[in-house]
């Protein structure tokens, strides 16, 4: 499994910026070893974390073609003041305490 990690500073929002969201998750979810996301928010920022779970490389480089993908990554500094993108192989998960929050998957 794979984490795509998005870090993010929001910037302003527009009727355009959630029209290009929902269409670039409906492309996540419509692509083939997607598995999920979590999204987190700083209690003492405006930052936000949002992990999206894949099966392979192979699907995140199938995602990472879609149109809307790519021109919103074009447009990123009309709705964010920064952002960060981490992609993580997961070699392991263990622990106790989480329930269902603990894997999307569930």
């Amino acid at each position: 499994m794979y984490l795509v990690t998005f870090r993010l500073a929001p910037g302003e929002y527009d009727a355009e910026f959630y029209e290009l969201n929902d269409a670039i998750q409906a492309a996540a979810e419509d692509t083939e070893g997607y598995l999920g996301k979590q999204t987190w928010h700083a209690p003492n920022s405006e930052e936000v974390l949002v992990v999206y779970y894949w099966e392979s490389l192979d699907a995140i480089e199938s995602f990472g073609v879609d149109a809307d993908h790519k021109r919103a990554k074009q447009r990123w500094t009309e709705w964010y003041d920064a952002y960060e993108v981490t992609v993580t192989e997961v070699v392991e998960t263990y622990g106790t305490g989480f329930g269902d929050d603990a894997n999307p998957l569930a």
